[in-house]
Formats: structure tokens, sequence, C-alpha cells
């Protein structure tokens, strides 16, 4: 399934139905150079954040148009500087994989001090009425972020959680994004959305022949249940109660996805191994 227009639909579908009133803050954590998420919750009207520690000139010009706040840092659980390992993939320097992680698989040898911020440390001087949205994709460092849920303001709880999972090779490989701490902490973050109430979530991964899933972590026993041996990468949306998603609108809103491209069916077959 192609991951992040199939994303995006799905958050343009589900944030009016959860803030009709656009009054929430949405906050796109892990810009990166494509797939714009800040870009879309600005443009539907909704106040909007980015965090981006390598802005690149789009979105610093995206963000003076549209009346994006652009923090040039990276979100972490500590303040002050960390290392960022800048990325690389198929052997080119691609700052969509930089991590703060030196053993993510998109990590590079190439060092660079940057500034960090807690989550707390983001939105307790600004707080915001409510925080509607909060997309994570920060290569392997999304346990680092989800685990300090608990100790927000109640209100900063986000209505739409969306972070990334895996990377670089199937489950069924346990390799790379699915190697055994990356995949534990792909389950501690699951574990910790449900321990704070997050209830309908929807797993959109590029595996062939992949549909979405919907589940509910309330009701879902063993977390690994939520993904197969198949499954490649890709993204989860959990909302918090009351909120709900209906199963017919979100495969109408994901069915023009289904398919993928020739270049991203070569990418996968190279990535799965």
């Amino acid at each position: 399934m192609r991951v992040e227009p199939c994303c995006q639909a799905l958050l343009g579908a589900l944030l009016p139905q959860i803030d009709p009133q656009r009054r929430g803050l949405c906050i796109d954590v892990g810009v990166g150079t494509f797939a714009f998420y800040c870009q879309q919750f600005a443009e539907m009207g909704y106040p909007t954040w980015a965090v981006e520690p390598l802005p690149a000139p789009e979105l610093k010009r995206l963000a003076a148009r549209l009346n994006i706040r652009l923090w040039e840092l990276c979100l972490s659980d500590r303040e002050g500087t960390q290392t960022l390992y800048v990325g690389r993939f198929a052997g080119l320097f691609n700052r969509n994989f930089s991590s703060l992680s030196p053993g993510w698989f998109g990590a590079s040898a190439r060092p660079k001090e940057v500034t960090t911020q807690t989550l707390t440390g983001l939105l307790a001087p600004e707080n915001p009425e409510q925080v509607t949205c909060l997309k994570l994709d920060i290569e392997g460092w999304e346990w680092p972020v989800i685990q300090q849920l608990p100790a927000l303001d109640p209100a900063h709880l986000p209505q739409i959680l969306m972070f990334e999972y895996g990377g670089g090779a199937s489950k069924a490989k346990g390799k790379q994004g699915w190697s055994a701490d990356f995949y534990q902490q792909t389950l501690h973050c699951l574990q910790t959305l449900r321990d704070c109430g997050y209830g309908q979530s929807i797993r959109i991964d590029f595996a062939p022949e992949s549909r979405e899933k919907i589940f509910n972590l309330q009701e879902i026993g063993a977390l690994d249940e939520v993904f197969e041996e198949n499954c490649v990468y890709g993204n989860i949306i959990s909302l918090r109660p009351p909120h709900a998603v209906d199963p017919h609108v979100v495969r109408e809103v994901c069915q023009p996805y289904d398919a993928m491209t020739l270049v991203e069916r070569i990418v996968n077959r190279w990535v799965a191994g």
C-alpha cells in the first residue's frame, strides 16, 4: 500500500470529524523532504507546528507562506543538544533517514549536533488549548517521545497520534527497523498508547497486497498481533475515545492507495530482500 498518501487521506477525513472547529494544534514531527503533513494541516485551517532539525528550503518557504511555526530541533527525551546521525539510504545521503539513534539502519556515521527538546518542554510553555494531532516520523526515536505521554497535561494528549514503525526489511527478516530492540520499542509505543486510553487504531503498511488493518488497543490481546510477518514499514494512527472510525469509510478512503507504482514495487522487493 502507498503509505504516506494513504495516511494523509485518512487524516484529511478524520481531522474534521474530531476537531471540526479547528481549535486544536496539529504537530508534524520529522517533516523530511516530502509528504509535508504540516502543509496539509495548515491548508485545512488548523494551527500548525513543524519540528524538523534540517529543514529543506521548500519547508521554510511553506512555513512562511502558511503561517506554520517551524521549530528547528529534534524532539527527544532530553533537552539541550544531541548527536544526529545524518541519513543514508542506498549508498546516498538522505535526510529523511536521519536519526538520533546511531544503531538505526538509515543512519550514517556522519554526525551533526542538533538542539533537542522534550515533548513536555515543547508544549508546556505554549500551553495550547488542545492538541488535535501529533505525527511522529523520527526514524527509530518514536519510543523516547511516546513514553513521555503519561507525563503530559491531559489537555495536551493528542486526540490523534500517528507514528511510524519498521523499515529496512520485512518483519520476517528480524533486521533493521524490525531488529529485536527496535521492534520491542514499537510494542512499547503501543502499550503506552493503550495505557493512556487510546482505542481504535488503523495500521497502514507498505507490504505488497497489504490493506489497512483496524484494531482497538483496548481490546486486542497480544500487541504483536498488529503485525504480520510480511509487514515492511508503515504508520499506526490511534484515536482517543470517544473518537472512532467507520470501517466502511476507512476502506473507501484507502482503496485508491492499494496499488503501488512500479518504482515502489521495485523498492519493496529490494527492502524486503
